[in-house]
């Protein structure tokens, strides 16, 4: 099983093969986003369905290697 990689922001490059720019993942209706076939064919977004579970489903996205990078849990008191 491959390691969970997870930050709290989005990486500048990817964590595993230093490629930029990483990627977003778009959950949700594509039609509320401004530029969206631009956005997607430049490789700032990529989509990743209707619904997201926040923590569980990757938050970023390298499209050179196909790394999925993860919204790290907040701390709790």
């Amino acid at each position: 099983m491959d390691e969970r990689i997870e930050r709290q922001r989005k990486p500048r490059k990817c964590p595993v093969c230093g490629c930029r720019p990483v990627s977003t993942v778009f959950y949700g209706l594509p039609a509320c986003i401004e530029d969206f076939e631009e956005k997607l064919d430049a490789g700032d977004i990529v989509i990743g369905g209707c619904v997201s579970e926040p923590y569980i489903d990757p938050a970023w996205h390298c499209t050179n290697c196909e790394t999925d990078i993860y919204r790290k849990l907040p701390k709790t008191l």
